[in-house]
């Protein structure tokens, strides 16, 4: 009975906002072979409201803004972070191993899921330079942080 009271209530939040948002992001590196991982935070600084869906994001390089793709094999489920707590999505990116200097990463873009104002984070990347389509940007949906 418990579960269903909570589930109805994040039913009745309002969509989190990104004034009420503070949105971090940090390199963490090599995740796996050559891909790494950029780690999107969101903290709730405003009261409960409702978060679901893949946030919008875009690299920004000194070549222009680089559109980051959906993971389309994941999926969000609805969720409803209470004031103070956190919610996180990866972007994953291909690893410079070219011992070149690739593309350099200095921010993201992000737009909140189901939202329309964006926040730009200094992050620090660099991407190998290519012409195909192997290992390029994706994201995750957002995901309660526990």
């Amino acid at each position: 009975m418990e579960r269903a009271r909570s589930s109805h209530a994040s039913s009745k939040a309002s969509k989190c906002r990104t004034s009420n948002l503070r949105i971090t992001a940090k390199n963490q590196g090599e995740a796996r072979q050559g891909v790494g991982s950029i780690l999107i935070t969101f903290t709730n600084t405003g009261s409960n409201c409702r978060m679901y869906g893949f946030p919008g994001v875009g690299l920004k390089t000194s070549y222009g803004t680089q559109s980051v793709d959906r993971n389309k094999q994941e999926v969000g489920i609805p969720f409803t972070p209470k004031a103070g707590k956190r919610a996180t999505a990866n972007v994953v990116y291909p690893i410079n191993n070219t011992g070149g200097s690739g593309v350099r990463g200095t921010a993201l873009v992000v737009t909140p899921p189901n939202e329309t104002h964006r926040v730009t984070v200094p992050v620090a990347v660099s991407l190998p330079v290519s012409n195909t389509d192997e290992g390029h940007l994706e994201v995750t949906p957002v995901f309660e942080e526990h």
